[in-house]
């Protein structure tokens, strides 16, 4: 039967196994502060396992999740002001001088599938979306009046209809962009236009606020639970090529993929931007991300360091300044 090491057992299997030098009850101390799994192999390797450094040092590896930490508070406040403002600027646009239950909304103005020709592969698309969303509704709804929270129970309990503000403090970012894809098109342009972010060439289809919430998704879920972000290896398979054209053509900034943090901030930035934080705020989020992606720069090996950041990082975040700035 196999038997679990001690910390020291650990630091001598990493020492013998992996070469890398730890020593001392100060690496002692951080490794059981990151942790041996959470914290040390995941940083040890970049996108897939298969990909794993060839780290020399225990403060080379710490010094990745110090930037993977570190990088995850910068976004955390600007996501949780994305997610808000989609949200108020929903509620406004969907329910003013109307109906504001969400069964009334959902029946009503969630029918983008009936836009499309009955039968048709889009019709059976979205509708099935439209179904997905309506069992999705429901669960949520149940699940938080089986939690005891507070607004959904005083709904319930006052026979009346959940308005749209309740549902939405209970409900997740990817569903809310779910939401958001079973909208009636011209609904779809008025968030984007509310947003800043309607574009006559490039959101014809009223897609660019769904593409948007769906592809910070994975980025915000690692962000919230704490999960490995420095290298990108969160969920991006909804992230569409019009959005990567679009982030572009706003900010000037060429090679937009999402395969590096960086154009995960310049989205970001670009969405605040657009819904007028300040420009004092911008830099400094902007600022911090710098000083981080220095800090990375000068504690690992360079070809490590452009794995996780790529080659093109300073470059892009020149340009984004540039663009606060303007």
């Amino acid at each position: 039967m196999n038997k679990g090491k001690s910390t020291d057992g650990l630091m001598r299997h990493i020492r013998d196994k992996h070469g890398i030098d730890i020593n001392g009850g100060v690496e002692k101390q951080q490794l059981l502060n990151i942790g041996y799994y959470h914290g040390y192999k995941a940083s040890r390797y970049v996108k897939s396992r298969e990909s794993t450094q060839e780290y020399s040092q225990f403060k080379q590896v710490k010094a990745v999740y110090d930037f993977d930490l570190a990088t995850k508070a910068i976004f955390y406040p600007m996501l949780i002001i994305i997610e808000t403002s989609i949200k108020n600027r929903l509620i406004d646009s969907l329910v003013t001088r109307d109906q504001c239950d969400i069964e009334y909304i959902y029946s009503k103005k969630l029918k983008d599938y009936s836009s499309k020709d009955i039968g048709s592969k889009d019709y059976k698309k979205y509708l099935k979306k439209n179904l997905e969303l309506r069992k999705k509704i429901d669960e949520t709804i149940s699940y938080y009046y089986g939690k005891g929270h507070p607004a959904i129970q005083h709904f319930f309990h006052s026979n009346k209809p959940i308005p749209l503000w309740a549902y939405f403090e209970v409900i997740t970012f990817g569903e809310l962009g779910n939401f958001i894809s079973c909208m009636n098109k011209d609904l779809r342009i008025n968030l984007a236009q509310k947003m800043s972010l309607h574009h006559t060439g490039m959101n014809q289809n009223g897609r660019m606020m769904e593409n948007i919430v769906l592809s910070l998704t994975g980025l915000r879920n690692a962000t919230m639970h704490n999960s490995m972000i420095f290298d990108c290896r969160f969920d991006r398979s909804n992230i569409s090529g019009q959005l990567k054209q679009f982030v572009g053509n706003q900010t000037g900034i060429a090679n937009i993929t999402f395969d590096t943090l960086t154009d995960f901030l310049i989205l970001l930035i670009l969405v605040l931007k657009k819904i007028k934080v300040t420009k004092t705020d911008l830099k400094r989020y902007v600022r911090d991300y710098e000083e981080n992606r220095e800090f990375l720069f000068e504690s690992i090996p360079f070809s490590a360091y452009t794995q996780i950041m790529g080659t093109d990082s300073k470059i892009k975040i020149k340009i984004l300044k540039e663009f606060i700035s303007k």
